[in-house]
């Protein structure tokens, strides 16, 4: 770990499970006047924010560290306010096949998700939309789309393999949509490979002005 790290001379996962499980027996005060102390699963969910960009691992190991001390004001996740909170639970339940549809599907699908991710201990944003589509009265009508874009130039279309917010999957779903169009993957955990990664940046640039494509199947390791 670098020494510019705030967690230097801790075990970074250590330090977060402490942290949480700390939280969950006595929630941590924060320093703003509209939250309440969080519990060990607000920080988890929260923890989301800073895993999706690289960059912002720095800003979680503060973050850690300011919570240690009693102060979990940085672990504050404030919902986007402009979205009723039903807007955000009707596409959910309506747009997607329902991947679970009774409470014993629900605790098994946490327990599978804990055990691959041990240290957000299951905590998925998508996880609480699931839970809100338990008993939803009217039946979902999965969104579907066939490949009708014409006349475009061939798709460039990037994707990191571990990336928090949407499956690896999804990149090649949305590029058999597109004419021609490739994903060229970067091995990393970033939302952003085109600030992450020098490779991406370039074939993006040349793909921009030369409309050249990678080779399928390219892997961007740096």
């Amino acid at each position: 770990m670098s020494k510019d790290c705030a967690l230097h001379g801790q075990g970074a996962a250590a330090a977060y499970d402490a942290l949480v499980a700390g939280a969950d027996r006595e929630p941590v005060p924060t320093k703003s006047g509209g939250h309440q102390p969080l519990t060990g699963e607000d920080i988890r969910e929260a923890t989301q924010d800073y895993l999706i960009l690289t960059l912002h691992w720095p800003e979680l190991a503060q973050a850690i560290v300011k919570a240690q001390a009693g102060d979990a004001t940085d672990f504050i996740h404030d919902p986007d306010d402009t979205l009723d909170p039903v807007q955000v639970q009707v596409p959910a339940c309506l747009d997607d096949a329902r991947p679970v549809r009774a409470l014993s599907q629900l605790t098994s699908l946490q327990a599978e998700l804990t055990r691959i991710s041990p240290h957000l201990g299951g905590a998925v944003r998508s996880y609480k939309a699931m839970a809100g589509c338990l008993g939803w009265p009217v039946p979902a009508e999965p969104v579907t789309s066939e490949p009708s874009v014409h006349g475009a130039p061939p798709a460039l279309v990037l994707q990191s393999t571990h990336q928090a917010l949407a499956p690896f999957e999804a990149g090649a779903a949305m590029a058999a949509q597109l004419p021609g169009g490739v994903v060229p993957a970067h091995e990393g955990d970033d939302y952003s490979m085109f600030l992450s990664s020098w490779r991406v940046r370039d074939a993006t640039n040349r793909y921009l002005t030369t409309r050249a494509l990678p080779a399928a199947g390219t892997v961007c390791t740096d």
